[in-house]
């Protein structure tokens, strides 16, 4: 089961590289549940198909050209966490960040139930551990 819970996971990462927003609804759950709140500017939780259009679009708003590039998927219990190098360029003022932080990942029967982002790639590990 592993190696098909990363393989979603890496699908979906490719899918939203790509800015393939149907592709990565394709990964979901109906009821996925994607939860942003450890970001530093907008914190929110978004829910469902809607909720990934709604959050990709406010990506679109703010950033040039965004990516979340994993560097390794870890299993832990149930959960995949992904070690994320993250890259992006702002709109206007032509900010660039390059930083690392991580996303928790529940992967069941093949589709994606929801995903954590955290800032501290530790934290997600642990948090990951009590889930």
């Amino acid at each position: 089961m592993t190696g098909e819970r990363a393989e979603v996971v890496r699908r979906a990462h490719d899918a939203l590289n790509a800015g393939d927003v149907d592709g990565l609804i394709a990964l979901c759950s109906p009821g996925f549940r994607l939860d942003m709140s450890d970001r530093v500017f907008n914190p929110a939780v978004y829910e469902g198909a809607e909720g990934i259009r709604a959050f990709y679009a406010e990506v679109l708003e703010v950033w040039e050209r965004f990516s979340w590039e994993p560097i390794g998927l870890t299993e832990v219990d149930d959960t995949i966490v992904a070690d994320l190098r993250s890259r992006g360029l702002t709109r206007g003022s032509a900010m660039e960040i390059d930083r690392r932080c991580a996303m928790v990942w529940r992967v069941e029967d093949g589709r994606a139930t929801s995903l954590t982002f955290f800032r501290d790639p530790d934290a997600a590990r642990e948090a990951a551990a009590g889930y």
